[in-house]
């Protein structure tokens, strides 16, 4: 990755996304990167649009796709290369998005195809997002969670680890979740399975834990996409419940943001019954749209600070989850009074508190053997070595214990 960037899983339809209000929609919103996948002139149309607007684009093309699927590996080599050049034009192409989800018997096609994109569009990324960890071990194809991030890694070597992970459950709409052991497609049967779990998944931060640990330890940076849109059992959110994905992903020092959705997508209204996205099929804007410009307002100039460091621990403060290490100290910061937090250090001195808690406030009293800076309105302002802080729901606060910092003033 280049920079901090927020982008989208699935985007506005074909014939919203060359409309040039939808795309000046999509900057005021705080979205950086869009993810660009119709028909190739289309494609190239919203290409063009997004330099407008100073964003910039992560590619599907529908050739590559086709040939990937019906598993044509002796002929991808040429349907990149082809691809590469048909899109020579633009310079405000990020890189080409190849695969959602696979199993771990398409590793090798995936390390084939990014090896193809490195050799005819070097500089440019390719990104694989890949299951959560409470996919079965059917869809994976693979004995465990952990052994399908560790054969993606050694066979594919991505540029990154991104995948999508709904943790907010409980839509009780009639007639949803019907009929689904009647789909054919496998991994679309067990996708709907999943999403019949009518709770808060506990598995959250177990998932955040371990891409984190894999990442860090093969030095590859991570992306988590966020829950945004209610669809099939999962419920319309809040704001808090979004601020509160997307703040956890920073303390755990991913480097890019992700919402699933911006549009509504066109499949399987019937089963899904897709709701509350950012707009809907005409361009109108939903709540959602003006949630997430407000995250997205919060976080960015922090992501930005955040993107010039590497993840140096993360601790949970009275959550209660298996998956948390239970602070009791870390660096210069001794104690951490309140409940229901988590905390982030970085190595280049930055500390992220963030409210676990997604329905209330909470306030932290931080005792530190240094002085700490709070960020706050685009500077940091010296706090003293005891500070107390109420943090929104889902909200959180960035310090630092310098008073000279990577990329921020003071």
């Amino acid at each position: 990755m280049k920079q901090f960037d927020i982008t989208y899983f699935c985007g506005p339809n074909s014939e919203c996304i060359v409309k040039e209000e939808v795309v000046a929609d999509i900057a005021a919103a705080g979205i950086t990167l869009c993810q660009i996948g119709y028909d190739t002139e289309t494609n190239k149309q919203a290409i063009r649009l997004l330099k407008k607007y100073g964003l910039r684009a992560s590619v599907v093309e529908k050739m590559l796709t086709e040939a990937a699927r019906n598993g044509q590996m002796e002929t991808i080599d040429e349907v990149i290369r082809t691809i590469v050049d048909d899109y020579k034009e633009f310079d405000n192409i990020e890189g080409w998005d190849i695969w959602d989800e696979p199993n771990t018997e398409n590793f090798p096609m995936i390390a084939k195809i990014v090896e193809a994109f490195r050799r005819y569009a070097p500089g440019h990324e390719t990104v694989i997002n890949l299951f959560p960890d409470y996919a079965p071990v059917e869809a994976l194809k693979d004995t465990d969670y952990a052994s399908h991030l560790k054969h993606f890694v050694e066979t594919v070597h991505p540029d990154f680890i991104s995948y999508d992970h709904y943790p907010f459950m409980g839509r009780k709409l009639p007639g949803t979740m019907e009929e689904t052991d009647e789909v054919e497609d496998e991994k679309e049967r067990m996708i709907r399975l999943a999403a019949k779990r009518e709770y808060y998944r506990g598995d959250f931060f177990g998932n955040l834990r371990s891409v984190r640990k894999i990442g860090l330890k093969n030095q590859i940076e991570q992306m988590m996409i966020a829950l945004l849109t209610e669809h099939g059992g999962y419920r319309n959110l809040t704001l808090p419940e979004i601020r509160w994905q997307v703040n956890m992903c920073l303390a755990y020092g991913f480097h890019r943001v992700s919402y699933f959705t911006y549009g509504l997508p066109a499949v399987d209204m019937d089963f899904w019954k897709w709701d509350n996205a950012m707009i809907n099929w005409t361009g109108e804007k939903y709540q959602h749209y003006y949630d997430v410009q407000t995250v997205n307002r919060e976080i960015y100039d922090i992501g930005k600070l955040l993107f010039a460091g590497k993840s140096d621990a993360v601790f949970h403060i009275w959550t209660g989850e298996a998956a948390g290490t239970p602070f009791a100290g870390y660096g210069a910061i001794k104690e951490v009074d309140g409940e229901q937090g988590v905390i982030g250090f970085f190595d280049n001195g930055y500390v992220y508190l963030v409210n676990y808690n997604y329905l209330e406030e909470r306030t932290f009293t931080i005792t530190s053997e240094k002085v700490l800076f709070g960020y706050e309105d685009g500077k940091f302002i010296s706090l003293g070595s005891v500070c107390t802080v109420t943090l929104p729901a889902g909200g959180a606060k960035l310090f630092h214990m310098l008073s000279v910092c990577v990329g921020g003033t003071v």
